[in-house]
């Protein structure tokens, strides 16, 4: 492509030909463009992905109707601010003009391969709608239902399970039905958001398990469907898949990179805000796609993923350091004392700062993500020569003993 798009607004690109051409009939050169694009920096992949919400948005909205007039464009746009409330209203008023050329592109033929192509939900679009409803960061492990029920969990360990009934069992205790999802003939859709400082696990009726590990949000459907199971994910999970020939499971983040499995044990971390993303298989095969390459991964193996670089790679690891988290631990074998705060930092969501010295200590032992932030604070305070210390700012500032 010869225009430079790294400046373009959302509006801008909404209103750009090799934009709108790339998202209806996206080939692999364009494919691997926007993709180095939206790599380059914070602010282009947050204008495209604004633009892509919207577009996404437009889709589902105008339908095939192409004669819109002024009054259904206005209709049209409210319908979609109230959809997603994050959209900018300045934003929606330099696109507003733009809207009703747009639905004529999808009518015309962009909508046809829209409905036949983007058959796959639209997950970002879901995110975005259950992050309308769910308010702040919950202090709890959150279940939000297809309805937008919210069910707070208590414990720092938490456990969901769904049988064929239509149940749905919490700690092996509550149970709710989820009659009106099971009764539709929809698709219907629930998301489980684990805080930082927290686990979760969720059974599916069909066998397969998955592990949710702190500040971490899944959406999966209430009931699979008969010809694939899949789910998506912004954080990391741990999934032990029940074998079915039939139906390939697929997880799918919102960077492009999606995992098929018959019947495995796998570990896939994308966090939203980390440009580094990562596969791990502990046994069976799994394949993994990227912006239309396929990689086949081996037990033990280990793919990565950078977004700023569109670097990827594929080594052999030890599998332990990259689940075991799923059973309450963190194993830390001769790693830099920096590395071992920065992990911590994550799974409980606070700050620690510290000085260069920091850098030249290593710690190797355990620490039981069961316990609250003090005890693993003051476990950490006897293993290395250090004071640690809470500031006014709620920030933890480490140094090296004299």
């Amino acid at each position: 492509m010869n225009t430079d798009h790294t400046t373009y607004t959302a509006d801008e690109l909404l209103r750009d030909d090799d934009f709108l051409r790339s998202e209806l009939y996206p080939t692999e050169e364009s494919r691997a463009y926007w993709s180095r694009l939206h790599a380059c920096s914070p602010s282009t992949a947050r204008e495209i992905d604004v633009a892509r919400r919207i577009l996404s948005d437009l889709r589902q909205n105008c339908g095939k109707k192409c004669n819109l007039s002024p009054e259904d464009v206005e209709t049209l746009w409210e319908k979609i601010n109230r959809q997603n409330r994050r959209y900018d209203r300045r934003l929606f008023r330099r696109i507003a003009g733009v809207a009703a050329s747009i639905c004529l592109i999808l009518a015309a033929g962009g909508y046809v391969y829209f409905s036949q192509q983007q058959s796959e939900t639209d997950y970002l679009t879901l995110m975005h709608s259950f992050e309308s409803t769910a308010g702040n960061e919950p202090e709890q492990v959150q279940l939000v239902l297809s309805d937008r029920r919210k069910i707070a969990i208590d414990g720092n360990e938490t456990q969901v399970d769904y049988d064929e009934a239509g149940y749905v069992k919490i700690n092996s205790e509550h149970i709710i039905e989820a009659e009106a999802e099971t009764k539709s003939r929809e698709t219907t859709y629930n998301q489980l958001i684990v805080p930082q400082g927290k686990r979760s696990t969720i059974t599916f009726n069909d066998g397969t398990r998955v592990w949710i590990n702190s500040g971490s949000k899944i959406i999966y459907p209430v009931a699979f469907e008969k010809n694939r199971r899949e789910l998506f994910v912004e954080g990391e999970i741990y999934l032990d898949v029940a074998k079915d020939e039939k139906r390939p499971f697929v997880v799918k983040t919102g960077s492009r990179l999606d995992v098929t499995v018959l019947g495995t044990a796998f570990g896939v971390k994308a966090c939203g805000n980390n440009p580094d993303m990562q596969v791990v298989l502990v046994s069976g095969k799994v394949e993994v796609k990227l912006d239309g390459s396929k990689n086949i991964l081996a037990p033990n193996q280990l793919f990565s993923y950078n977004s700023q670089t569109s670097q990827t790679a594929i080594s052999t690891v030890d599998v332990i350091d990259y689940i075991a988290w799923k059973d309450g631990y963190y194993p830390f074998k001769q790693e830099k004392l920096s590395a071992v705060l920065r992990k911590l930092a994550g799974y409980y969501g606070i700050t620690f700062e510290w000085d260069e010295a920091i850098d030249t200590l290593t710690c190797s032992g355990k620490f039981d993500l069961k316990e609250d932030l003090d005890e693993v604070l003051r476990t950490l305070g006897k293993t290395a020569p250090i004071n640690i210390r809470k500031t006014d700012g709620d920030i933890y500032q480490i140094d090296v003993k004299p």
